[in-house]
This record gives C-alpha cells, structure tokens and sequence, in this order.
C-alpha cells in the first residue's frame, strides 16, 4: 500500500459518514419532542432516546464479530438501508410503542454501521498516516454534530416533524446510494465459516483493546458531563450564550484533529497524547473557574486540544492492536465511548449534587489524571514488546 491518503475510497467514506452523522444529529434533539406529540407523559419521552442508546451499547460487542465475518460493506449497506427505512418509518408512525420498536432496530444498526465504516476507513488507510486519516474521518462526526441539530431543530419548528424525517429519509438514501459505489469491504478479513465455528466469548471482545476502550470511556464521562451540565452551570454563574461554547469547540476540532493526527504519524502517540491530557485538564479548570462567556468559550478552543490530540491517534492505535480483526478492535474503542457516555451524566449528577456548580468540574480532573495513567501503562506496554 502506498502512502497516499486521499484516494476514492477514502472519500467516499468521509462522505458516506458525514450523511449518516447529519441524520442521527438532526433526529436526536427532536426526538423525544415528536414522543410528546405521539401523547406520552414527560417522563417517558426520553425512552425514545434511551432505547436507542441502550441496544446501540449491547449491539456493540456482536458488531466487531459480524463486520469481520460477514464483511464490512454488506454491514454498511444493511445498515444505510435501515437507517432510511426507519426515518421513513419515524414521519408516519401511529403509536408511542412502535416508535420505540423504530428505534430500537436503528440502535441496533445504527451501532453495526459505526464499526463497519471505521473498520473499513482504517483499513483503507497506509499504517504510516493512519492517524491523520483518522483525524480527517472525524471531521465527519464534527460537522454532523454541529449542522445536524441545527437543521432538525429548524425544519421540526418551521415545517414540522415529519418533513424533518423524510428530509433525514432522503438524506439517508443519499447515503445508501453512495455506500453502494464503495470498494473494499466486501470479504472479511478471514474465512466467514471458520469464525463462525470458532465463535467464543474471546470473539466478541480483544482484551489488548480494553485499555483504548478504557481511555476512550473516560474521556466521554468528562464529555458527556460537560454537555449535559454546561448551561446548567452557567445559568448559575449568570452568563448568557454558553450554548457558544459548543460552536467554538466544533470549529476548534475540524480544524486541529488532522493536525493532531498527521503529528502522531510522524512522531508517535506520545508526542500528542502527553500535551493533550494537559490541554483537557487546562479546559476543565477554565470552566470550572469560569464567571464570564469569553472564558467558556476559551475553554471550549482549549478542549478541543485535548479531544482532538488524543482520540485520532487513539483510535487508529486501537486498530493496530488487532490486524486481522480490526471490527473487533473498532467495537470494542466504541464500546468504551457508549459506556462512557451512558454513565456520564449520572455521576455527573452526583458530582453536582455533592459539590455544587463551583465544584462540578473540579470533579472531572480525576478521571483525567485515570485516562493519563492508563497511557503509562500503554507506554510501558509498547516498550517491553519493542524490546522482545
């Protein structure tokens, strides 16, 4: 394989994700709204997103075996398809119960589709600029993330719910069609029937990628805290536009992920992880300090030092931990953000209750501190086998 980074496939991969990203962002702030139209009570308007986070986390393990055993791109194709049949599915269905039955098949698909696409961008990817790569594939997650929102929001409010699904069910479609033209994928990486007969507990997870797991939910604990929590705190503290901070973080992480990427290729994951732990816990005291907006909006530019630094190299390293099953390696990174951010908002909840919104964040710098101690570990790992 050459080094060349920018080929068809790659692309098409980029594109293929940032769709399937703009629909998930433009459903998922809106969605427990559209459950109070279908007539339920408050409190369980949040199943509807709730269902789909809790299959997403338990289809997590079964992803990395299927997108190596039966192939990557008959995954990604299957999911696409499901995704747009289940926003089709949203606009006109009649009842509260059918709607989570929708949303749980899409968890279930919805997190078959992130491990197949990242298996298959890793694997288009030359080992020496996999980082970089990584960075660029994420921008697709960055842009869906911001834009997503904001044209769901737009198009519920303006024209209604159900232009806003078939607007996410023709964007879908889009998707669908462009995944059908990707190359690669087709065949996993090992004979279909032998991992099938050889399935066992060790085929579903890859205890070399538990540490990269453990990273990765540990920084989607302090993510998630800050993103539920952040206007709460500032409501407090009497600043007005702290939502801003998520905009200046946005722009900050489409613009260094690649950077940070393209750093790690060239002089290894320590020469980013290292300044990024510094970075993340810089951003956590800034907002725990913070008692003006241009300050959370510094620490939003400072944290995406600290996400942007780590998660590319992370990432890609993670898949470098299991060639021959880089589904399994790919699920297994995810797994650990699922969890991370299932469990997140509720220690966050207690942080704030126990220490109020002046110690909320001061909280969060523990798990910096596990996450670097976690790398040490990595470290020390990677040297002992070098040396065999």
């Amino acid at each position: 394989m050459t080094d060349r980074l920018w080929t068809k496939g790659f692309i098409l991969l980029i594109a293929v994700q940032t769709v399937d990203m703009l629909t998930y962002y433009m459903v998922a702030p809106v969605i427990a709204k559209y459950a109070l139209e279908q007539g339920v009570i408050v409190a369980l308007s949040g199943l509807a997103a709730t269902m789909f986070a809790v299959v997403s986390i338990v289809a997590r393990p079964i992803s990395g075996v299927l997108s190596d055993s039966v192939g990557r791109k008959r995954i990604l194709i299957a999911a696409l398809a499901v995704s747009c049949l289940a926003q089709l599915g949203y606009a006109f269905v009649p009842t509260f119960e059918l709607l989570l039955v929708l949303r749980a098949v899409h968890g279930l698909f919805y997190a078959l589709f992130g491990t197949a696409i990242s298996a298959m961008a890793i694997d288009s990817l030359p080992e020496s600029r996999r980082s970089e790569g990584m960075g660029w594939f994420g921008t697709a997650y960055v842009f869906g993330s911001v834009v997503g929102p904001l044209l769901g929001v737009y198009l519920s409010d303006e024209f209604g719910f159900r232009v806003m699904f078939l607007t996410a069910c023709a964007m879908a479609a889009v998707g669908f069609v462009m995944g059908l033209f990707l190359r690669g994928g087709e065949l996993p990486n090992r004979d279909a029937s032998q991992v099938r007969k050889r399935l066992t507990l060790s085929s579903f997870f890859s205890v070399r990628c538990i540490p990269y797991a453990l990273i990765m939910c540990l920084i989607s604990i302090i993510w998630s805290v800050v993103t539920t929590y952040i206007v709460i705190v500032a409501d407090a503290r009497g600043i007005v536009g702290a939502a801003a901070f998520f905009a200046v973080n946005s722009i900050a992480l489409f613009v260094t992920r690649p950077f940070w990427g393209k750093m790690a290729d060239k002089h290894g994951i320590k020469v980013t992880f290292l300044p990024a732990v510094v970075f993340e816990a810089a951003a956590l005291i800034l907002l725990a300090v913070s008692q003006q907006l241009w300050v959370m909006l510094l620490a939003g530019f400072v944290k995406a030092g600290g996400t942007g630094g780590v998660l590319p190299s992370l990432q890609a390293e993670c898949g470098k931990q299991e060639p021959e099953r880089t589904g399994v390696a790919m699920s297994m990174y995810y797994l650990g953000g699922d969890i991370g951010y299932a469990v997140g908002p509720l220690i966050g909840g207690v942080s704030l209750d126990m220490v109020g919104t002046d110690g909320l964040f001061w909280t969060m710098l523990p798990f910096v501190a596990m996450y670097g101690i976690v790398f040490v570990y990595l470290t020390v790992r990677m040297r002992r086998e070098k040396a065999r």
